[in-house]
Parts: C-alpha cells; sequence; structure tokens
C-alpha cells in the first residue's frame, strides 16, 4: 500500500467511519478499504490469555509454576505492547473484529491481583522480577482501556461521538464487569490510581449513558451472590463460591474461595459507591442494604466458626474480617447519601431495618454512631419529626448496652442456640506441654477469665489461648491487655513467648489416676457412671444381647402379659370398701338426694294406699271383689316385706329409677284417686253391634283429636326429663 495514497486520505480529516484508504490487491487492482474493516487484521497467530500469579492469597507462585507464569506473562506483554503500537484504525479494526485482542483485556482484569493483597516480604529476585513485569502488565491494560475511551487521538485521527459510543457498548469493548475488575484492580490505595479510575468512570459515562443502567442494574447481581456465599457455608464450602471449583486446592480451608469472594464483593461495592455516587439512589430502590445486613449477622459468624474449627491460624479469618469492615463501609456510604441529600424518611426506615440484626447493629453504632447523623440532618431539616429518630437512637443505644461493653460485636462469638467456640477451639489444638500452662483453677476465680479471653480473641483473633491467659493474669481486664497489644507495651517476660501458644485444661484422666491408680481410657471416667470405679454404678450393665429383663425375641415379647396383671391389680384397688359396723362411719357421696327427701316425707305408706285403692276398687265393681281380696293378701305380704329392707341401699351410687317411678304413682293414686276411667273407642268385636258410650267415646276422640298433636308425647317427655333418672 502506498504512503501518499493513506497520506492523502488521512488528509480528509473524516472521521473513522467515514475514512477509506486506496490499496492495491496482489494482481495490481485497486480499490478502496474503509479504515474500519476486517481487511486490516493481518496477524494470524491469535492473541493470547493471562494466568494469574498469585496462588493463594498473598502468596506468589514458585518454582514451575512461578516459571510458566513468565512465560504466559511476557507473551501477554508483547501482545498489548502491539496492540498499543497499531495505528487508530488498525487498533480499532482488532478490538472490533479480533475476538482474542478484546479477550487479553478482559483474563487479564479477571485474573489480576486485587489492589488490597498484601505481599509476603520475600527477598527472592525471581518474585521481584514477577511483581515489576505485572506491573508493566497492568500498565499496558490501563493504557489500552483509555485508548478505547480517547475518540480523537490526534486532529486527524478521530471517532464520531455517536459511532464512538456505538462501537464501545454494541461490542462490549467496556462493560460492567470489566470496570468492576479494573476498580479492584487499581483500587484506592494511591491517590493517582484513584484519580485514573474516576477519570475512566467520568468519561464510559459520559461516552455512553447506557452504563449507568448497567451499573444498577448489576447491583441485583449482589443478591445472588450473597446466597451462593451462604449456600456453600451451609454445604461446607466443599463445592468452592458460587458451585464451582476451589479456586487454590491448596487453600488452608475449604471456606478459603468463600471469604476470597465475600471480600471481593465488598470491596467491589466499596470502589463503586466512591467512584459513581449517583449509584447510591439506585441502592435504596433494591434490597441489597437488607441483604448485606442479614449476610453480616447470620453468614458471616458461621463462617468465621467453621474456618476456626478447622484451623485457627489460618489466613482466610483475616481476610474475613477485611470484608466485615468493608461491608460496614458500603452500608456508611448509603447513610452519609441520605443525610447529605436531607432524606430524613428514608434514612429511618434503614436505620429500622437493620435494627433486627444485632450484630451489625453494634459494630456500626461503635464505628459510625448514629446520633451523629441525625444531628446533622436535623440540622439540615429542623421540620422533621423528631420522635421517629429519639425512637432509632434508643433501639441502637439499647443493643449497644447490652453487648456486655466489649470493644468490638460479638459477631464471631458462638452465643447459646450454636456450638461454644472456645470448645472446639481446645479440642481441636494439637498438644502441647501442660505443665507450661496456666493452672486450670484461674477459670474459677471470681473474675470470668473466660470472657475476657473471649473478648481479646475477638479483637484479634490470630493470638493462642494460652497467651491470651498469661496477658490477662498481668492485667485486670481484657481492655487493657488489648491497648498492650495494639500498643506493642508487653511486659518484658512476655515478649518473646510464642503468641500461637494453646490452653488445655487440666486432664481429668490424669487426675483420676492419681486417685485410683488405674489408667483407661472412657468418657464416663470417674463418673458415676464409672463401672471401675463403683461398685453400684448408676446405670445397666448390659451383657449379651439385649437388656436386662428384657425378651430376647418377638415371640416371648409378645406372650409377655404381665401388664394385664399389673392393669388387674390397679382396678382392684378401686373395689375395696372399708366395712365398719357404725353407719355413720361410711363414706357418704354427695349425690343429688332431693327426690329421696321428698318422696319420702310426701308418699303415704304403702300398705294404706294400697288397701285405699282396693276399697275404690270393690265399691266400682263387684266382679273384682275376689281378686281384691287376693291382692289385699299380697300387699300385706309386700307391707311386711318393705318393712324388713331398707328402702335405700347407702352403697348404691344413685337410687334406683324404677322406685322413684313407682313412688310418683304412689303420690298421683293417693292425691287423685283411682285412674279415671278412659272411654272406650275399641268396642264389641265386628258384627256383634256397639253400645251408646262405645259411639260417644268414638266422637269425642274423633274431635278432640286435634288439640292435642301425637297423644301429647312431647309434654310427656318433658315431663319425665324434668323428674330426671327416667327415660
Amino acid at each position: 500500500m502506498p504512503n501518499n495514497s493513506k497520506n492523502k486520505a488521512i488528509s480528509k480529516k473524516l472521521p473513522l467511519s467515514d475514512l477509506k484508504f486506496t490499496v492495491a490487491d496482489e494482481d495490481g487492482v485497486r480499490r478502496e478499504v474503509p479504515a474500519l474493516d476486517p481487511y486490516w487484521v493481518k496477524r494470524n497467530k491469535p492473541f493470547g490469555s493471562y494466568s494469574c500469579l498469585l496462588c493463594s492469597f498473598g502468596r506468589i507462585k514458585s518454582g514451575a509454576a512461578l516459571e510458566e507464569w513468565e512465560h504466559i506473562a511476557k507473551s501477554c506483554l508483547l501482545d498489548l505492547t502491539f496492540l498499543l503500537r497499531l495505528k487508530q484504525h488498525e487498533f480499532w479494526s482488532y478490538m472490533v473484529y479480533e475476538e482474542s485482542a478484546a479477550t487479553i483485556v478482559s483474563s487479564f482484569l479477571q485474573r489480576a491481583n486485587p489492589y488490597y493483597t498484601i505481599y509476603k516480604d520475600s527477598s527472592d529476585d525471581r518474585e521481584s522480577s514477577a511483581k515489576l513485569l505485572y506491573t508493566k502488565l497492568l500498565s499496558n491494560v490501563v493504557r489500552i482501556i483509555m485508548r478505547l475511551l480517547t475518540a480523537q487521538e490526534s486532529k486527524r485521527e478521530w471517532i464520531a461521538p455517536e459511532e464512538h459510543s456505538k462501537l464501545l457498548y454494541e461490542n462490549y469493548l467496556i462493560s460492567v464487569p470489566i470496570l468492576c475488575d479494573l476498580a479492584i484492580a487499581l483500587g484506592d490505595a494511591d491517590a493517582e490510581n484513584k484519580m485514573m479510575l474516576q477519570a475512566i468512570f467520568d468519561a464510559v459515562l459520559r461516552i455512553q449513558p447506557e452504563y449507568m443502567k448497567d451499573l444498577k442494574n448489576g447491583l441485583a447481581f449482589y443478591e445472588n451472590a450473597f446466597l451462593s456465599m451462604q449456600i456453600q457455608v451451609d454445604n461446607e464450602g466443599c463445592e468452592g463460591a458460587g458451585g464451582g471449583a476451589l479456586f487454590d486446592p491448596e487453600a488452608d480451608t475449604p471456606y478459603d474461595d468463600v471469604v476470597l469472594f465475600a471480600l471481593d464483593c465488598a470491596y467491589t461495592l466499596h470502589m463503586l459507591f466512591q467512584l459513581y455516587p449517583q449509584l447510591i439512589t439506585g441502592c435504596t430502590q433494591l434490597p441489597l442494604v437488607r441483604n448485606i445486613v442479614n449476610f453480616y449477622d447470620l453468614t458471616l459468624p458461621m463462617l468465621h466458626r467453621n474456618i476456626f474449627q478447622l484451623k485457627p491460624e489460618a489466613s482466610s479469618l483475616r481476610w474475613l474480617n477485611e470484608a466485615r469492615q468493608q461491608f460496614l463501609n458500603v452500608v456508611r456510604s448509603v447513610t452519609n447519601a441520605q443525610v447529605e441529600a436531607g432524606r430524613g424518611q428514608q434514612l429511618v426506615e434503614l436505620l429500622q431495618e437493620c435494627l433486627s440484626a444485632q450484630r451489625f447493629v453494634v459494630d456500626y453504632q461503635r464505628q459510625y454512631p448514629v446520633e451523629h447523623d441525625i444531628a446533622m440532618l436535623l440540622d439540615q431539616c429542623p421540620n422533621i419529626k423528631q420522635y421517629k429518630f429519639e425512637f432509632v437512637i434508643a433501639g441502637y443505644q439499647k443493643v449497644l448496652n447490652a453487648s456486655t461493653n466489649r470493644l468490638i460485636c460479638e459477631s464471631f462469638e458462638a452465643n447459646n442456640s450454636h456450638s461454644n467456640v472456645e470448645v472446639a477451639e481446645q479440642l481441636l489444638q494439637p498438644n502441647v506441654s501442660v505443665s507450661t500452662l496456666p493452672p486450670a483453677s484461674e477459670a474459677t476465680n471470681a473474675r470470668d477469665i473466660d470472657l475476657d479471653v473471649s473478648s481479646v480473641l475477638d479483637v484479634l483473633p490470630d493470638l493462642g489461648t494460652g497467651f491470651v491467659r498469661r496477658l490477662l493474669a498481668r492485667y485486670e481486664n481484657s481492655e487493657q491487655a488489648i491497648a498492650a497489644l495494639l500498643d506493642d507495651n508487653l511486659p518484658p517476660d512476655l515478649v518473646g513467648i510464642d503468641r500461637q501458644e494453646v490452653y488445655l485444661p487440666a486432664d481429668l484422666q490424669d487426675k483420676q489416676q492419681l486417685q485410683t491408680g488405674i489408667r483407661h481410657y472412657n468418657v464416663h471416667d470417674g463418673d458415676k457412671f464409672d463401672v471401675l470405679t463403683h461398685d453400684k454404678p448408676q446405670c445397666v450393665i448390659k451383657q449379651g444381647k439385649g437388656l436386662p429383663g428384657a425378651a430376647r425375641n418377638a415371640e416371648q415379647l409378645l406372650d409377655d402379659k404381665r401388664h394385664i396383671g399389673q392393669l388387674k391389680d390397679r382396678y382392684q384397688q378401686y373395689a375395696l370398701v372399708e366395712e365398719t359396723p357404725n353407719d355413720d362411719a361410711e363414706y357418704d357421696d354427695e349425690y343429688d338426694d332431693s327426690y329421696e327427701s321428698l318422696n319420702d316425707g310426701q308418699a303415704p305408706p304403702r300398705g294404706l294406699l294400697r288397701g285405699k285403692l282396693q276399697q275404690q276398687a270393690a265399691t266400682r265393681n263387684s266382679h273384682f271383689e275376689a281378686q281384691d281380696v287376693i291382692d289385699e293378701e299380697e300387699s300385706s305380704e309386700e307391707e311386711s316385706s318393705d318393712q324388713q329392707q331398707p328402702i335405700k341401699n347407702r352403697t348404691d351410687f344413685c337410687e334406683n329409677p324404677e322406685l322413684i317411678r313407682e313412688r310418683y304413682q304412689q303420690r298421683q293414686q293417693a292425691k287423685y284417686g283411682a285412674p279415671r276411667v278412659q272411654g272406650d273407642v275399641v268396642g264389641a268385636p265386628k258384627g256383634q253391634g256397639q253400645n251408646k258410650q262405645t259411639t260417644r267415646s268414638r266422637n269425642q276422640k274423633e274431635a278432640n283429636k286435634s288439640s292435642r298433636a301425637n297423644h301429647n308425647r312431647k309434654a310427656g317427655a318433658a315431663f319425665k326429663r324434668s323428674k330426671g333418672m327416667m327415660s
């Protein structure tokens, strides 16, 4: 391609989308090629992919792994240098039409070292050269991103604003994940890096406003991220964060990948709110703060306990504490934005949502007291009702005062519903010399030494329990011990002691061996269940199959009828009645004896009543005279028998209803005389004729049968029920 033709094309000062170059093919034919065209992608070898320098948090690869990384990093450095040296139209042609050119940038940012990584000091020259090589790679990647955001490189090389935003957005040359990875790679530790990030974010949002919506939509991702980490903690971290394989197989615990993921999420949110404060407005419309608070209050303590039980000296505990601090800073950014904007109602609602998470409330209240923010808000908006703020302030202060006045929140301390971390710590520590540790009687004095040890470990979890106990023996409380540690002002005899020293209480087996001379290993050594030290232990000594006295097989179990005999003996006790010669000493239950007293007082003697009835019957009809004589004899016999037997048996629970009905009939007969003769409505058999009385009775029944329906059965039944014990 002749140079004069290209210069002639560039001299027209056309934008990249309209610019064309005249080129000659192999056969000598000239034609015009657009400045943005796959024709300019003439490289046969694709661009490489970057590999991470770190094999674990804060630890650089070594040996063969480091040599492999150096080879990959040098290849990537050449590719990045090649892209930076291209002309504008060639650079954009590679970035748009060569997929591997954009991949090398995204792969580096995804696997870049986080800015919060603390490198361990090393005198190895290879590690120093590796750090220098990584710095060059990061610098070239930032230069490529800055070139992508530059629309006019010179007076003759420029892109129209509409075409520029379209190329970036539609070809995914700049995306929200790339911006987040770039923020983590550079960070705000260096002032120049922060200024560079701020310039990049401003340029991206100015060139294409659609990135604002993408950033706000990206906040919804964190809800799934927190849920994923919670699932991994519940599943003991066996599958790594996000459900994939472990990032580093040589990690201290299976939870290291989850902790790194939580730390990356915390720092990313912190950086996004710093670089793009307008994003906080979209945060208030999403449950992001509520998700952070719930994750802080529930998942982080459980994650800390699991890691501590596996390996108390794991580096991931320090990362977890840093993630905890960053989450507090994220919530602080949201509340500070509410105060600056004067949105008191939204601030109260936000603080009330967080009030249910006590661990978060204590930590937040100690670092950022809510009364200071509310005081600033009241100065800006004096018309806001103060009773709502007073309720929030009282709630936060109450939770803080209930935290036993410790220096930090009990976020990582086991409560009553969880296992004690102190016990797990003692069980998981390696064996050390017991003679070098403080005696176990220290925990039994008036001072609660275990509580002070827990307070110190909450602030400095990397210390050993044995060292902390030695330190607390020199100070009155945990606050003084923590201050001495932070100021590096320890007593001379404690300066050279191993700070990872553990504490093991006195072994009960050693004490038992001194008392009995027997050395054995049993979970019940020396207690009431120990069969070796007690003649009659308070337990069942099992020999062979089954328990003593139990059935040997199913047939014997089914044939066992001992429970029937036990029930029989139990109910026979209710049948025993004390018999005494004195009637007054008998048991007299309080049943309703109103009918008995009433009937005995009103009913006439049975003999007189029977005689009167017989006399009336004799005068009315002489046909029954012989029968009356027989009835009189029977009545005299019944009278004599009635006088002999008692009216009521005291042993009966209730009186016989037949006797009640009989006495009632006697009273009725004594009061009204003989029963009234009913009219004969049946008469003589058919064909023999009927007398006048039968005809009259039939007419009277026919005329009066409608006055009382169904022969007055309802009235009779009600009358019987009113008398009681009658069917």
